[in-house]
C-alpha cells in the first residue's frame, strides 16, 4: 500500500515539475505592456465618446427626492397582496439594461452553440 502511494506521489511531482518546464503562457500572440495599455486607451477613449440620452424605461415614473432624481416602479411581491414601490437611480437603470443585455447577448450564444453537427439542423 505504502508503495502506491509513494508512486503516485512520485508520478504527481513529476507531472507537476514537467509542467513548470513548459512554455510560459506567454507566447507571440499575448500582447506587451505596452500593448494592452493601447487598448486600453482605445478602449475608454470609446467609452469617453458623449453618452445617450437617458430614457426613461417603460413602467417607470420619475421622482424627486431631495436633490436626486429617483425612477420608481411599483410591483407585487410573491406571497403578498401589497405592492411595493422600487426606485433607482439613473446609473443603476443603466447598468441593470447593460446586465440585462449582456445576459441576452449570452443566451443567445448558448443558444446558438451546436455541440454535433449531425444534429443540428441544416447541418
Amino acid at each position: 500500500m505504502r508503495g502506491m502511494m509513494l508512486a503516485v506521489l512520485m508520478a504527481f511531482l513529476a507531472g507537476t515539475a514537467l509542467a513548470q518546464d513548459s512554455d510560459s503562457a506567454i507566447g507571440n500572440e499575448t500582447p506587451t505592456a505596452d500593448q494592452a495599455q493601447d487598448k486600453a486607451k482605445t478602449d475608454t477613449a470609446d467609452e469617453a465618446k458623449e453618452p445617450e440620452e437617458f430614457k426613461v424605461p417603460p413602467g417607470y415614473q420619475a421622482k424627486q427626492r431631495g436633490k436626486k432624481m429617483l425612477y420608481c416602479k411599483k410591483s407585487l411581491e410573491s406571497g403578498t397582496r401589497f405592492s411595493q414601490e422600487k426606485c433607482y437611480s439613473e446609473t443603476q437603470l443603466r447598468e441593470m439594461e447593460l446586465a440585462r443585455e449582456q445576459d441576452q447577448s449570452t443566451f443567445e450564444q448558448n443558444r446558438k452553440v451546436c455541440a454535433n453537427p449531425e444534429t443540428c439542423a441544416g447541418g
